[in-house]
């Protein structure tokens, strides 16, 4: 493989399924672990994120549809998202279609996402105990 990127011939889904998703594994058993904490998760969350908007368009021309798509989103009220956003790049990473609502997001953006995007499914994240409400 060509270490400026993937080139004719070099299979995407190799990078990612091979480079990628191994590496993220690893340093979510490093965080379980206690040997990584929040800001190595974030760099790394960062550099597969990088590499995922590499091979996106690389896939997509491939051909295939996702495996499934999610619509996410950080509840209104809150602006915690680094779950959110390792979740939605573990998603990504694993072929899924993930539609990003970003942090405080009101109930009706929820409700209009999946009336237009219609994921199969829809992950809400609320950090706050004031965003948690019955």
């Amino acid at each position: 493989m060509d270490p400026e990127g993937p080139g004719r011939g070099d299979d995407p889904r190799r990078f990612l399924d091979q480079g990628l998703i191994p590496a993220m594994d690893i340093v979510g058993a490093k965080f379980s672990c206690h040997e990584f904490y929040i800001p190595e998760m974030l760099i790394a969350a960062r550099a597969m994120q990088a590499g995922i908007a590499i091979l996106r368009p690389l896939l997509a021309a491939q051909g295939g549809s996702p495996a499934a798509r999610w619509s996410c989103g950080t509840s209104e009220g809150d602006l915690h998202d680094i779950g959110k956003n390792l979740v939605s790049l573990m998603l990504q990473g694993g072929g899924f279609e993930v539609l990003d609502l970003g942090a405080d997001v009101k109930p009706e953006k929820f409700v209009d996402a999946v009336k237009t995007a219609q994921p199969h499914f829809v992950m809400m994240s609320a950090l706050l105990t004031t965003t948690c409400s019955p």
